[in-house]
């Protein structure tokens, strides 16, 4: 791919930041493509063969996992509207909203939860008397089914509103104080409050209800935090590979830019410490066994010990140490490594907090569960293609004066 010199900025004009570039975007669907037909042909055998349990085990873990960075992406943006955020114009609007359109897939993939599920929850079989009423099959499906698809609807709406010229335009006026468009105010709110209530009731649905006698009050703002982080850590690595596609003079991978989204993944990992050991703290000095045996499980017994470390030692020590100064934010090699990092360390999260409910004594992690990710990992980059054409766009549009300081 050919090079090109930045193009100058004048006090009273507005220029591109680079002359216009396309993007091949043929091998990121060949793979897509590729990882797609090698999901289906795993899964397929995988049943043929009687693993359902490791089959519909790992496609929670997924959904979980992939909705996850999707879902948080679009409350990434609509953060950024609550808080006027204007720091690359509309690029991490754009960013941030990248994944969106899998949220419809997603809610699809939700179902084959619903296939499953006599080889996921424990109490379909067993079910207990006193939890019968919140835990039985209609009432489960039937209120996380309506909620999902709420969520989806105000997503795609919310993101349809955020890409209009009206949006576009107020992002890029860098020296204004006027507040956003009028859906923009109006949306941005109740995607944050829907995401924060319906993910919680998602973690306390699919993940908690594994271990039907295992409860924390905490745990689901702890894990809409996750969620949160996750899309961050997949803004970092976009923008570092825009940065490889089209130099470091654009919008989506300046050093300011990258700079920014540093200090949002070094924020945001020390929350979601926080969060994560709020829940622990609690969880040790009541040392109740229907609370404590959920941890202990985890991160002192065989073959699960390594595994759990590694989650918090990937979200939080490695982000926390290694950003923890000006220069790694801004060097593209360090920000992206921590990012790719960050999301093996939430998908590791998702693992543990779903199989070893499951399976308690042996670690599930062979091809089947390598087939169906990467089944997933290619219809999650399908899905991404036309949010990612857009960050090309808008990191190539022209920049204000006035935003020039903030890409350098």
């Amino acid at each position: 791919m050919s090079s090109h010199q930045p193009a100058s900025l004048g006090a009273a004009a507005l220029r591109p930041l680079r002359e216009p570039m396309q993007l091949n975007w043929t091998p990121l669907s060949t793979l897509g493509l590729i990882l797609s037909v090698i999901g289906i042909a795993g899964f397929v055998i995988a049943l043929i063969l009687g693993r359902s349990q490791r089959v519909w085990e790992i496609w929670l873990v997924n959904f979980l996992f992939f909705n996850g960075v999707a879902q948080g992406g679009v409350v990434c943006s609509a953060s950024f509207y609550l808080t006027q955020a204007r720091w690359a114009g509309t690029t991490h609007y754009r960013m941030a909203e990248a994944f969106s359109l899998y949220l419809v897939v997603g809610f699809v993939l939700f179902w084959g939860i619903f296939i499953g599920r006599i080889s996921i929850f424990p109490w379909i079989l067993h079910p207990s008397p006193k939890q019968q009423l919140w835990l039985n099959v209609p009432f489960l499906f039937a209120r996380d089914g309506i909620a999902l698809l709420v969520m989806t609807i105000i997503s795609v709406w919310f993101v349809s509103s955020s890409r209009r010229p009206e949006a576009r335009s107020w992002a890029g006026r860098f020296d204004e104080i006027d507040m956003p468009p009028v859906a923009i105010r109006r949306l941005a709110p109740v995607v944050a409050i829907l995401y924060c209530a319906i993910y919680s009731l998602l973690a306390f649905d699919l993940i908690m209800s594994l271990s039907p006698k295992w409860h924390s009050t905490l745990f689901g703002w702890w894990y809409f935090a996750t969620d949160f982080w996750s899309a961050l850590v997949a803004m970092g690595l976009m923008a570092v590979m825009f940065r490889r596609a089209f130099g470091p003079n654009t919008t989506a991978s300046a050093p300011g830019v990258l700079h920014d989204i540093g200090k949002l993944i070094f924020a945001f990992s020390i929350f979601w410490i926080y969060t994560g050991f709020a829940q622990y703290l609690v969880i040790w000095y009541g040392d109740i066994p229907t609370e404590t045996f959920f941890i202990v499980q985890r991160f002192w017994h065989h073959p699960w010990t390594l595994l759990s470390w590694s989650a918090p030692v990937l979200i939080w020590v490695v982000p926390f140490l290694v950003l923890l100064g000006v220069r790694p934010k801004r060097t593209p090699g360090i920000l992206g490594t921590v990012s790719v990092l960050g999301l093996i360390g939430v998908w590791i999260l998702n693992f543990i907090l779903v199989v070893p409910s499951l399976s308690r004594d042996r670690l599930p992690l062979g091809w089947i569960e390598l087939t169906i990710t990467a089944g997933f990992l290619g219809v999650f980059l399908l899905c991404a293609i036309p949010g990612l054409r857009r960050v090309a766009a808008a990191a190539l549009e022209p920049v204000s004066p006035e935003l020039q300081p903030r890409m350098e």
